[in-house]
């Protein structure tokens, strides 16, 4: 059955949620379709409009949703990271979006331990020296078309107004698609150098529905084309932030190979699906001899009790350095225990992960998911049990 829902995503932006395939199962699975339908990025809870008091309630039953049931998003404090519907509020708050909070949403009054001391805020960075060297968005749900340069843009929006009239697509010229290309090469390397097949199939997608005049005849889906010269443009852009000293590509380079894997297509190495963070480069103004040095003082500071501070910021710092050195010379276990004891502990795990995936509180994502997968277990060995 069919239920129409109103969404109050922020105060001046009402929206409305359409769910095909009726009410979901609980307030978790709600909470996931609308972040997914809307593309929140933020971490919020969500609140209905009571019938018998006139004001919105906290929700924390799935049976209080009804047909035409207004919600509404709570985000939570000091959380900054902005919406994708926002793009302008994006880059003003970039210095702002990985302030330190690690506050559990949706679920964590009921599923998680309530409460909580110093040791659980996750040390997300926070100069603008270390913000540089880290990406902090992940791939989206629906890749955003940048804006063009000015010619570009001036082209093809008459481009489409000439296809809207006539139906004619417009006539690409060398430089045109050139512009286009680049722009599109410098927002995907954004959020990954090595995009996958289904990532620039996305890319091509959102520009010919954005932009229809781009569309190729003759194409079963209208973008074929853009496919082919969008991994093209790809390869010649990792070349070009290769020679430049991108680590991320780097390593791939010839000169950084072993003898026996002298081969430009032998063990290439690219990000694990939905990783960030890959092989970042050093903050700006470190080096590897300065973070080196960092490294040398973590083993000290490990040791006393009273620097959980000052190990928590110094392996904030040495992130890049230290995933680089995992990435180009895959130590062993034993190896990295020595070089980064600190690393093998809880809080700097979920911080480590934090960064490598770009997800703000990956704790949270990893109790939930664990959540989800222990009611699975437990339900299914309820339905097995015999009745007495």
């Amino acid at each position: 059955m069919s239920v129409k829902l109103r969404v109050i995503v922020d105060d001046n932006d009402f929206r409305r949620l359409d769910l095909s395939a009726g009410i979901p199962d609980s307030v978790v699975n709600l909470h996931d379709t609308v972040r997914q339908a809307f593309g929140i990025e933020r971490h919020f809870r969500l609140q209905y409009m009571d019938a018998d008091f006139n004001e919105f309630m906290n929700l924390s039953s799935i049976h209080d949703i009804k047909d035409k049931t207004t919600i509404k998003l709570i985000y939570l404090a000091h959380d900054t990271h902005p919406s994708p519907d926002h793009p302008a509020e994006q880059s003003s708050s970039a210095s702002e979006s990985f302030s330190a909070s690690s506050e559990c949403s949706i679920l964590s009054s009921s599923l998680l331990p309530s409460g909580g001391d110093s040791d659980d805020t996750v040390t997300i960075p926070t100069s603008d020296a270390e913000i540089q060297s880290l990406r902090v968005q992940i791939w989206p749900q629906k890749f955003p078309i940048p804006r063009f340069p000015y010619d570009v843009e001036v082209q093809l929006q008459r481009g489409n107004e000439i296809f809207v009239e006539t139906g004619t697509s417009l006539k690409i010229s060398p430089g045109l698609k050139s512009g286009i290309l680049e722009k599109l090469a410098e927002d995907i390397f954004q959020y990954t150098a090595y995009p996958r097949d289904s990532q620039i199939d996305d890319v091509a997608k959102s520009l010919v529905e954005k932009f229809p005049c781009l569309k190729e005849k003759g194409s079963v889906k209208g973008y074929s084309g853009w496919i082919f010269s969008l991994k093209h443009k790809m390869a010649n852009y990792r070349t070009k932030m290769r020679n430049i000293g991108c680590p991320e590509v780097t390593l791939n380079s010839l000169k950084n190979k072993s003898r026996d894997e002298y081969c430009p297509a032998k063990n290439v190495k690219k990000p694990k699906r939905a990783e960030v963070n890959f092989c970042p480069a050093n903050p700006t103004g470190e080096t590897d001899e300065s973070l080196e040095k960092l490294r040398c003082e973590l083993l000290v500071d490990f040791g006393q009790r009273k620097r959980t501070s000052a190990v928590k910021e110094k392996m904030s710092k040495t992130f890049a350095y230290r995933r680089r050195n995992v990435v180009q010379n895959s130590p062993t276990i034993q190896d990295l225990k020595l070089q980064w004891p600190a690393l093998f502990q809880t809080e700097e795990k979920f911080n480590h992960y934090e960064y490598r995936y770009g997800h703000k509180n990956f704790r949270f994502l990893v109790f939930r998911m664990m959540w989800k997968c222990s009611f699975n277990v437990a339900m299914k060995f309820l339905l097995k049990l015999e009745p007495l």
